[in-house]
């Protein structure tokens, strides 16, 4: 093994109709962790009423899978006890219980009863988009508020123009307090965190490469069928990968590989497209069609989510899947007994041999639409700006991102922080993320500015990780659609309705196509029911939001 030590009450129904029909966004594969009690957020001793202290409350999903093990409450992580601390004011946390959070968002929006933060995709999972949140009086617009008493942000968002023109409506306003990730450096360690991974000793012990082209591919998940069972019996399955609807899913990845084209929208020198009815996705829904009648691909993907995703890699079943770098790879390889010579990350499948590959599912911006935002409801919005605003300065931002030193990290010669063996080589046996989870969030949803070696030093707990991540650097991410668009209030409602009888449509019927219930020769009828049903339309909102994206991007250079 080779391991590194390294509102109103009185809100409109219409506005809260049009939030219950927001879902939380792809952060993906993250999940939440049931609330603590009330008083577990806050210190204990003299009340904050009492004691003149200022208090807030804050309701934000966990990420149960990293953090459930040692907490169910942000508020006795240490970083955050720090931070109480070091800004003289209380935070009590308020988190929805699991498989719950879009309905408890709609619940606690409709009730007009939310606390004084919220964070939330409030850029892509709210629909009517956040300037009808700040029209309707829900959450406070927030671009004086950041001039007046933000001078950490300020600085931030003047260093880098681009997070702020991301961040701001078409109307221009700011609305949240930003997750910002390290995309935003030119010299980023990890620009892509997940992609395609292999068993490199099933290919090894079949002297084959690593495939590249659709063809190659073809031709090790047949050779990996050919193998028949694990040791212990139990049939080998050359491909896993989960349902359509994920944007995880390895069998929609590949669509990229016919030159960046996606399952949704997608972009081709700038201009919107919609995969499905596009002529060379019959020739994508040919390809899985053929590897799901050969036995190349997982019986029953159509419905898998991650447990029975990963259940079948870290029984030795899977030959090959997608997933993430830290909570993916390096648990997969703990359970193969830590050995990190049986699987490698390799790239993107492509049509051609020497094509460059896509992926068009990388969440590599430096904002996506996610953060906190201050609700109208707020008692005390100085106090609000203040603990926020600590979150970009530096103090703040290594509580946030290191923990505490002398327990999770210390500093090196240079004074660089480096996590201690606590985090990386826990005596408890917890996985680097479980660890890391009791002292700082660079694992976990918070609005701060990520360090990119505290996120790259987390998930290259073995060397097989660095390298993965270094060929999935490789890869062109410019046919993805950004998550950062902005859409006006009557762009946002048309949308919606064009789209929620498209998907459903596109989602039925791709699967049809893919296990043979469905003709192929029907796929132009397919395509043509979908233009009848105002694609074209769709796209042209697209395109408009991208547009005027990019217009503000360069305005801001």
């Amino acid at each position: 093994m080779k391991k590194k030590n390294f509102a109103r009450k009185a809100l409109s129904l219409s506005l809260a109709a049009a939030l219950a029909a927001g879902t939380l966004a792809g952060c993906g594969e993250k999940s939440s962790e049931p609330a603590g009690s009330a008083e577990s957020g806050a210190a204990s001793g003299e009340s904050a009423e009492s004691s003149g202290t200022p208090k807030l409350t804050y309701w934000v999903k966990m990420d149960s899978s990293k953090i459930a093990p040692t907490t169910d409450n942000y508020g006795t992580i240490q970083c955050y006890k720090q931070m109480m601390e070091n800004t003289g004011i209380e935070v009590e946390f308020i988190h929805p219980p699991v498989g719950q959070e879009s309905d408890s968002f709609s619940l606690m929006i409709s009730g007009g009863e939310y606390p004084d933060l919220v964070h939330y995709d409030w850029g892509n999972a709210v629909s009517g988009g956040p300037d009808k949140a700040i029209e309707e009086g829900v959450i406070l617009e927030l671009t004086d508020l950041i001039e007046e008493n933000c001078p950490n942000l300020k600085a931030f968002l003047a260093e880098y123009p681009e997070i702020k023109a991301a961040m701001t409506t078409d109307s221009g306003k700011i609305y949240c307090f930003p997750n910002v990730y390290p995309y935003y450096k030119e010299d980023t360690a990890v620009k892509c965190n997940r992609g395609v991974q292999i068993r490199q000793d099933w290919l090894d012990e079949l002297g084959l490469e690593a495939p590249e082209t659709i063809d190659e591919w073809h031709t090790v998940l047949t050779a990996f069928k050919g193998m028949g069972t694990t040791e212990d019996g139990s049939p080998i399955v050359p491909m896993v990968s989960r349902k359509m609807s994920e944007k995880t899913s390895l069998v929609r990845t590949f669509a990229n590989a016919w030159n960046g084209m996606d399952y949704d929208f997608y972009l081709e020198n700038g201009v919107v497209k919609f995969g499905p009815i596009e002529p060379a996705f019959k020739e994508y829904l040919a390809t899985m069609n053929q590897w799901y009648e050969e036995g190349l691909i997982a019986a029953d993907f159509s419905t898998y989510s991650g447990k029975e995703h990963d259940a079948l890699i870290t029984t030795n079943q899977a030959g090959a899947w997608l997933s993430g770098l830290g909570a993916g790879m390096g648990v997969y390889i703990t359970a193969l007994g830590g050995d990190d010579s049986k699987i490698t990350g390799i790239k993107f499948p492509v049509k051609e041999k020497g094509d460059t590959p896509k992926y068009t599912s990388a969440d590599n911006y430096p904002f996506i639409g996610l953060g906190i935002a201050i609700t109208s409801n707020c008692k005390d919005v100085k106090a609000a700006c203040k603990w926020l605003d600590y979150h970009y300065s530096e103090e703040g931002s290594r509580l946030l991102n290191w923990g505490i030193e002398g327990v999770s990290y210390e500093l090196d010669e240079n004074g660089e922080p480096q996590f201690t063996d606590e985090i990386m080589k826990n005596p408890e046996g917890l996985s680097v993320d479980v660890a890391l989870g009791k002292y700082a969030m660079v694992s976990q949803l918070e609005a701060f500015a990520k360090d990119d070696r505290a996120e790259a030093i987390r998930m290259w707990n073995y060397d097989a990780q660095e390298a993965a991540s270094k060929t999935w650097n490789e890869t062109d991410f410019s046919f993805r659609y950004p998550p950062t668009v902005s859409l006006t209030p009557d762009e946002s409602s048309e949308l919606a309705s064009i789209l929620s009888d498209i998907t459903t449509y596109r989602d039925e019927n791709v699967i049809r196509f893919i296990l043979g219930t469905e003709p192929l020769d029907n796929y132009e009828k397919f395509a043509e029911t979908i233009k009848k049903m105002n694609i074209d339309r769709a796209i042209e909102i697209k395109q408009a939001a991208y547009d005027r994206l990019q217009e503000r991007l360069k305005a801001a250079q």
